[in-house]
């Protein structure tokens, strides 16, 4: 990282300053006072020896004009009043006078010139300052596009972590799916296969032809069972890619609980169990994805029913007052485990036991009636008791509800 370098020279004298007008004024009024006191005075006093102090006061202005043009009229002063101090015909270049005028006005030409390489000095180092201090600004100017450089590839190797990351569960995620998906494809396809062949050979003997109707019933079974799974497989790939739509609409709950629970009327009567629903004495009209809650609706109905061997499945739905919409599903099933509950809704927990031992678990329903349910703003939840069955339940918030209307009863004649 490139470091700062700091400036320690002075900042340069501003010819606007107080202390800059102040010595322009001094060294001024110094210079007229020395001209007017050699003019003024005796010839044996030398006054033009102490010409250079307003030289030296001038050099604190920096301007080199003033710095000349005093020593100019202080050499002029000096032998004027040389000519205006000795008599007439005194005059000779040997004269002792003379030559300290001469030597007086040397030293003050000196004096300018010593103060002129000062001033230049001074101005060297000052422009010299002002350049590293540019040089400063740029190397601090670079120094934070450097760190701001560094920030970025930092973030941008945070976010290809973060990503890869994504990418190795999503890839761990299919190796799970499809680990699990085809044993459990593999024992209805198995199945298919086993009473297809024996379909075809009862087909051969008339005596056994009574039985084909109650395998072809196991058939169509197994069949159905791997159109479930391949749709589910198919939901959950369609939730991964992110191209899921809402569409809402307004309908009844009350319908759409009772219209669910005539299609699997059958399903539940194969099993001898009895399918009921308790929906409010007012219609519920909701707005929300129907598809969707008709689809966990759906999912949790089925599980119910598979995993509840006797007893009864019902669905209900109730409201509070300015609350949420609460649908249940409640069953008399084998219930689950308290240590089982935390994963439930996990795709891949059915699946989480000794490879050869792999069991039916409870689907890929309930993990795509969770995301469903996340998806359209609801909530599932599930509360069971290992052996007394199971309840789960479906929160839509307060503000899908539309519209609650009384029923009215026939009026008998």
């Amino acid at each position: 990282m490139v470091s700062g370098i700091e400036s320690k020279t002075a900042s340069p004298i501003r010819h606007d300053d107080a202390s800059v007008k102040f010595a322009y004024a001094f060294a001024i009024a110094i210079a007229v006072a020395e001209i007017a006191l050699d003019l003024g005075t005796w010839v044996e006093l030398d006054i033009a020896s102490i010409y250079g102090i307003p030289l030296v006061v001038a050099a604190f202005t920096r301007n080199r004009r003033l710095l000349w043009g005093l020593a100019f009229a202080l050499t002029l002063a000096t032998f004027i009043a040389y000519a205006l101090q000795i008599s007439a015909g005194a005059f000779d270049l040997h004269e002792a006078l003379f030559v300290n005028r001469v030597l007086d006005a040397v030293a003050l030409l000196l004096t300018a010139g010593l103060v002129h390489v000062w001033m230049m000095s001074l101005d060297i180092r000052e422009a010299q300052a002002n350049l590293l201090e540019n040089q400063n600004r740029k190397l601090e100017a670079a120094n934070d596009l450097l760190v701001a450089h560094e920030a970025q590839i930092v973030r941008q190797n945070e976010e290809l972590i973060r990503r890869r990351h994504e990418a190795e569960e999503a890839s761990g995620r299919k190796t799970r799916l499809l680990n699990a998906v085809s044993h459990d494809i593999r024992n209805p396809v198995n199945t298919i296969s086993i009473m297809a062949e024996v379909i075809r050979r009862t087909s051969e003997d008339p005596a056994l032809a009574t039985q084909i109707p109650q395998m072809a019933k196991r058939l169509q079974s197994n069949a159905q069972s791997l159109v479930a799974l391949v749709s589910e497989v198919l939901d959950i790939a369609h939730l991964d890619s992110g191209l899921l739509q809402r569409r809402e609409s307004t309908f009844s709950l009350n319908e759409l609980i009772d219209a669910k629970c005539r299609d699997l009327a059958q399903l539940a009567e194969a099993k001898s169990l009895h399918l009921e629903s308790e929906v409010p004495g007012r219609i519920v009209r909701v707005r929300t994805d129907r598809i969707k809650l008709d689809r966990i609706i759906t999912n949790l109905l089925t599980n119910a029913i598979k995993f509840t061997a006797k007893g009864s499945v019902t669905i209900s739905a109730a409201i509070a007052a300015e609350g949420p919409v609460a649908i249940r599903v409640r069953d008399t099933g084998i219930g689950i485990a308290d240590h089982e509950l935390g994963r439930i809704f996990d795709e891949f927990a059915q699946f989480n036991v000794p490879l050869g031992k792999l069991n039916g678990g409870w689907g890929l329903g309930l993990a795509i009636s969770r995301r469903l349910a996340n998806f359209i703003g609801a909530t599932i939840s599930v509360e069971s008791e290992l052996g007394s069955g199971t309840v789960f339940t479906v929160l839509l918030p307060s503000e899908c509800v539309v519209d609650i209307e009384q029923v009215v009863l026939p009026v008998a004649s």
